[in-house]
């Protein structure tokens, strides 16, 4: 199947589970429980950051800006290099966000390096409500939810699912094999996993990323944690299985990235003058190159 074929499959996939609605019970009202765990045991990565090119920033940031009615000229962009990766990621981060750039890049820098190598640009959006979603691998933070490591873990993890990061089911959300784990299971992680099989997968990729790196783990801290076990293990052996293994667990440093995306003039042409330099967007050498595809969760992630 060429490149293209599975993109649009991924985008289709992505839209019909989106009314599929799940009728399984919620284990718990929600996962706020597990941010101190996450904080106290997910450290940031040290980092350094440059600005981006002047009078440029990443295609897909200047899309998303417009997307939101947003003036791409509020936006700031930033070359970011965490010490565990040799590639950096661009931030886009807009004047009026709702936090400092320093906690973004802080909170996103606890995920694990080979749940982070997944992500492509990370935003930040003023509003007045705290919410989130995953664009093509881009992940868009709107008010307070900057900040919120919760939120970072799953807008991540549905980078994993549906970029392919678990193996061999690609994406897992949408295979048989988690439609059959979670048949063995008398309940979801929390409501939100409820709205469908993506935020499942996702809500369970937070679970699952608890119960790797926080002593104790989600087992240790509901009694009643087996009624999701099916789905937990499934995340976990496929996290355990994947290239590179151990998706979920801290430590080590990035093997592939997505590549950014291509500079764009912030404003006039939506074409990179040939004579101007422009920042790098091949991924660096040593590194392999993840394949990009086209989806956005922004009608079913909803954090507040």
């Amino acid at each position: 199947m060429h490149v293209s074929s599975i993109t649009a499959a991924v985008s289709l996939f992505v839209a019909l589970v989106s009314s599929q609605r799940l009728t399984k019970p919620p284990l718990q009202p929600n996962l706020d429980n597990l941010k101190a765990g996450f904080l106290n045991n997910l450290k940031p990565v040290a980092s350094t950051k440059t600005p981006y090119q002047a009078g440029y920033m990443p295609t897909d940031c200047k899309r998303i800006a417009q997307n939101e009615g947003k003036n791409p000229a509020d936006i700031q962009s930033w070359n970011v290099k965490y010490s565990d990766c040799s590639a950096v990621w661009v931030f886009c981060y807009h004047k009026n966000s709702n936090g400092p750039l320093s906690d973004l890049i802080n909170t996103f820098g606890r995920l694990p390096v080979h749940t982070r190598q997944f992500s492509r640009h990370i935003m930040s959006l003023p509003a007045t409500n705290g919410y989130a979603y995953n664009s093509g691998g881009n992940l868009v933070f709107f008010g307070d939810t900057l900040s919120n490591i919760n939120v970072h873990v799953h807008e991540a993890a549905h980078s994993l699912d549906l970029l392919g990061a678990f193996f061999p089911d690609k994406p897992l959300s949408g295979s048989a094999k988690w439609t059959n784990e979670y048949n063995q299971d008398s309940a979801v992680p929390d409501p939100y996993a409820q709205t469908n099989q993506v935020e499942n997968v996702a809500q369970n990729t937070v679970v699952t990323t608890y119960e790797r790196n926080v002593p104790g783990g989600f087992f240790g801290l509901n009694p009643n944690a087996n009624k999701i076990f099916h789905q937990y293990a499934t995340v976990d052996t496929e996290q355990r299985n994947a290239a590179p293994p151990n998706l979920l667990v801290t430590g080590g440093s990035c093997t592939e990235r997505l590549a950014n995306s291509a500079p764009v003039l912030i404003s006039g042409s939506a074409r990179v003058a040939a004579a101007a330099p422009v920042e790098a967007v091949a991924v660096p050498a040593g590194l392999a190159t993840i394949g990009a595809k086209d989806f956005n969760t922004k009608e079913t992630c909803n954090f507040h």
